[in-house]
């Protein structure tokens, strides 16, 4: 697949910046050192500023270790679970607006194991690589929003479907990351501590809040989550299934043309991803719906995007009181406050592939069933004209 655009020989918006050195060679030995001549640079920089910050990150790692072993998660995690490209986003900087609760900002994403000795100093840096907005679509990020702490996991560990991205090449050995609850026991018991680790040093940071977390992976590995934080609670966000896997699959090529360091593989790399994205689409919420029955009272809500969108402050409210929090009057202004700040985003608009089209069609039934969203066919698409 041909990349839609030159990209320049090193950027400061790459993911890997901050990776453990470690975990770094690992990830290219997984990809076999294969690495595309033209990303030879970007792969250099981002192994040499590792290998910079390498001491750092184990002076770090043992002084942090044994306040991070004492410190408590008082109260289980809020997840916001949902497909890419559902609203996820939205709805967790939106509920980061309330001051009671923490989340994992684009330091201790970005920098994980570095971020409490050297966050000062790598501050400039990663509001650089984030600075504008996403590949994606138009949402800006800055050092004051929460990121996916999935990125966090990612920086020491191979255990996230994020490292397909920088390796396409081996994109069979992270495409299952996600569904931690079908990995084998000892990849599962690892995720689990790299998880729980990640979890306290991120809470250490905020004072022992509770954390809202978005990693839309989390949908896929509900039961983990629930191994880990019996109490924790759910907050549902789900769209358009057209909208949603048509968007997550421009949203992953854009990703891949932006941060790719191996080759890319030998085939339609769009259609791959298609086939990928239903897949794992309906493995997500085959799984999520056979669970929805059993979540306890008052740890789950579900919320339709194109409503949550419309009146966001009627839908946080509810979702305030069904799960049972405190807080939502006195965190109002804050909300209403970004609000207004988002009037006037707007979301991308893209036609629908007519292959792609089909294939949801055929594998997620099922999805507009139980949403109650509309299928369009080939004959409808005909009279609409």
């Amino acid at each position: 697949m041909k990349e839609n655009k030159k990209q320049p020989v090193v950027s400061l918006n790459h993911y890997l910046l901050g990776v453990r050195f470690d975990n770094y060679l690992r990830l290219l030995a997984r990809a076999n050192f294969k690495i595309k001549p033209s990303k030879i640079p970007q792969t250099a920089f981002i192994g040499l500023l590792s290998l910079v910050l390498a001491p750092f990150a184990l002076i770090e790692g043992a002084v942090c270790a044994i306040p991070i072993r004492k410190t408590k998660i008082e109260k289980d995690p809020i997840f916001i679970l949902g497909h890419w490209r559902s609203g996820t986003t939205y709805l967790q900087n939106l509920m980061s607006r309330d001051p009671q609760f923490g989340w994992a900002s684009p330091m201790q994403t970005a920098m994980f194991s570095n971020c409490v000795l050297l966050g000062w100093a790598l501050k400039g840096g990663v509001q650089k690589g984030i600075k504008g907005s996403r590949p994606m679509d138009n949402v800006q990020y800055d050092l004051s929003l929460p990121m996916e702490e999935t990125f966090a996991i990612g920086n020491f560990t191979p255990y996230t479907l994020d490292h397909l991205l920088a390796f396409p090449i081996v994109w069979e050995k992270y495409v299952d990351c996600a569904f931690v609850d079908e990995l084998p026991q000892k990849h599962r018991d690892g995720f689990k501590r790299a998880y729980q680790y990640a979890m306290k040093k991120i809470t250490m940071m905020w004072k022992g809040k509770q954390l809202v977390l978005k990693s839309p992976d989390n949908t896929a590995r509900i039961g983990c989550m629930l191994e880990m934080y019996p109490d924790a609670k759910f907050v549902n966000i789900y769209r358009d299934p057209y909208d949603t896997v048509r968007s997550s699959v421009n949203m992953i090529l854009s990703q891949v043309n932006l941060v790719h360091l191996s080759p890319l593989p030998d085939t339609d790399l769009r259609e791959l991803l298609e086939d990928m994205v239903v897949e794992r689409t309906f493995d997500m919420y085959k799984d999520l719906f056979a669970r929805e029955e059993s979540f306890k009272p008052g740890h789950y809500i579900s919320i339709k995007y194109e409503e949550f969108v419309q009146e966001p402050e009627r839908y946080l409210r509810e979702i305030y009181e069904t799960l049972g929090l405190d807080g939502f009057e006195e965190a109002l202004p804050r909300f209403r406050a970004f609000i207004a700040e988002q009037k006037d985003y707007q979301t991308n608009k893209k036609s629908m592939n007519p292959r792609l089209r089909e294939k949801i069609n055929k594998h997620l039934g099922f999805y507009f069933e139980h949403y109650g969203y509309e299928m369009i066919t080939d004959e409808e698409m005909v009279t609409e004209g």
